[in-house]
């Protein structure tokens, strides 16, 4: 049996506060950070990493939107408007979402048919390109978009009608649920989150990059613990 260390749960739980933060910023403000949302979307495609780390693109600097907005939740010092209740309540349900879908079974066999379709159409179109973010956002809809606990995301109006918008977001709702099975893989649960909160809190302090270290590759660290695929049984 592979042993995980508390770094993976770190990263993996990281991974979907990143999700989460992403689905509010584009829900309430129409835009995201870009290299947080490439990094989501290509971590769908990642089936056979070799470190937890290599899930999010093998560089700190790719999750840094998501360690900003775990310390922002669950620093008891930040500042009340640094906090969400939205996303506290998107991570909590992607969370107990997985669960569900890991004891459903075929919703996850069914979306890797169609994250098949989605990585051919990378090869052609490119790898964000809109006919990929749609497939991505169908096999989110068809499958898991009415299993329970269903995500109600709140936001602007405008933006939500937006089907460019709105398909980005699904597709973010899955690669949040990506993370939610890292995480779950990794041995990561609720009960454990609130009992080493202080240890997930000094990982993601540890893994926050000064804006000139992100592009430095001697900051990036040896995860070399082996995660399993995303949709598929080992």
């Amino acid at each position: 049996m592979t042993e995980y260390t508390q770094e993976d749960r770190s990263l993996a739980l990281i991974g979907i506060y990143q999700a989460a933060q992403l689905v509010h910023d584009l829900a309430t403000t129409g835009k995201t950070d870009e290299v947080a949302y490439r990094t989501c979307i290509q971590s769908l495609f990642c089936d056979n990493p070799k470190q937890t780390l290599d899930v999010f693109g093998g560089d700190l600097a790719n999750i840094q939107v998501g360690v900003n907005s775990l310390l922002n939740q669950m620093k008891s010092e930040s500042a009340t408007q640094a906090r969400s209740l939205e996303i506290t309540r998107y991570v909590l349900s992607l969370m107990i979402l997985e669960k569900k879908l890991m004891k459903l079974g075929e919703p996850l066999q069914k979306v890797t048919q169609i994250l098949e379709v989605a990585k051919s159409q990378q090869a052609h179109f490119g790898q964000e390109h809109d006919n990929v973010i749609a497939s991505i956002a169908r096999a989110y809809s068809e499958n898991i978009s009415q299993v329970n606990p269903r995500i109600i995301v709140n936001g602007q109006h405008g933006h939500l009608q937006n089907s460019r918008t709105a398909n980005k977001i699904r597709a973010l709702l899955l690669a949040g649920i990506r993370s939610a099975l890292l995480w779950d893989q990794v041995g990561g649960s609720r009960w454990g989150l609130i009992w080493s909160r202080k240890k997930y809190l000094a990982d993601a302090l540890r893994f926050k990059l000064d804006s000139d270290d992100k592009n430095d590759p001697s900051n990036e660290e040896d995860h070399s613990n082996k995660v399993t695929s995303l949709f598929k049984q080992d």
